[in-house]
């Protein structure tokens, strides 16, 4: 288990190219460990978004969260992120999921298969990702050793490979404090016997610093959730700054958890985020 708590913000660059960077200098100013792009169709693509990411925020590292594994041919990704790495000078992390919007799917001309499926091959790329980290028959070289690989999921059968095999494992959709217990525990429980222990991570779909909850956000991962229980939700995070350090505090003495990740947060939530991580660190 991580000591270290990082955090990382997830931007969807639907907008225009310069506004994309524009978010990514102002995740970089708030003191985010780590700046993320999506994998979806619509949005910004994700390996031309993270070359131009690195070159206006040097100190950063840079993620995808995450890929969808059934977009791609294991050696064809491997190639593109081992040239991601090296064009990024080592700081790339790989995020990635088994996909679950049947119309990309459709859009892209892709089989969507069944869950089963797609997990398979979502375990598939995580071997092939692996193995081609340290053999350069698979791939160009990593510019890494290794590059840190990340799978997300919510589920036994994607959080046992994940915890078996990644390096950061990132929970999902998460309603309670009670779920997120016994989510993480599983995740230690199948990881007992690595020499090294993986990352936590959690997604955060609402940041709410000094400012009231959208239960709307939380609302677009627990559909038909009554507002009580959505305010219980593990996927958001609020209160002023001391009360959002104090919360993160307690729940990684309580899970382990180490690794948050805010998707798409405005600029007065960046700022929010950057007064909760300088409450942190003074520690």
């Amino acid at each position: 288990m991580a000591e270290q708590v990082r955090f990382g913000v997830n931007l969807m660059g639907a907008g225009t190219g310069v506004e994309f960077l524009d978010r990514v200098r102002a995740a970089a100013d708030a003191g985010v460990d780590v700046v993320m792009v999506p994998d979806h169709l619509g949005f910004i693509a994700p390996m031309p978004a993270l070359v131009a990411a690195a070159t206006v925020a040097p100190r950063v590292r840079l993620g995808t969260f995450v890929l969808n594994a059934g977009f791609y041919r294991p050696a064809l990704l491997a190639r593109d992120l081992a040239t991601l790495d090296q064009l990024t000078d080592g700081r790339l992390e790989i995020g990635l999921g088994a996909g679950y919007v049947e119309a990309e799917f459709d859009r892209a001309g892709i089989p969507f298969g069944t869950a089963g499926q797609r997990v398979t091959h979502l375990e598939e790329t995580l071997d092939y990702l692996i193995a081609a980290r340290e053999d350069p028959e698979l791939a160009p070289s990593f510019a890494q050793s290794p590059t840190p690989i990340m799978v997300a999921g919510s589920g036994n059968r994607v959080l046992s490979m994940a915890a078996r095999k990644a390096d950061i494992v990132a929970l999902s959709a998460v309603p309670s404090r009670e779920v997120l217990i016994e989510r993480a525990q599983y995740v230690w429980d199948k990881a007992a016997d690595r020499e090294t222990q993986p990352e936590l991570n959690i997604i955060i779909f609402d940041l709410a610093i000094d400012r009231e909850p959208n239960l709307e956000a939380l609302r677009s991962v627990s559909p038909g959730t009554p507002d009580e229980a959505l305010l219980g939700s593990m996927n958001g995070l609020s209160g002023s700054p001391e009360e959002v350090a104090d919360h993160i505090r307690d729940l990684q003495a309580q899970t382990g958890l180490s690794y948050f990740t805010a998707i798409e947060p405005s600029d007065d939530d960046l700022r929010g985020l950057a007064r909760v991580i300088d409450r942190l660190r003074e520690h």
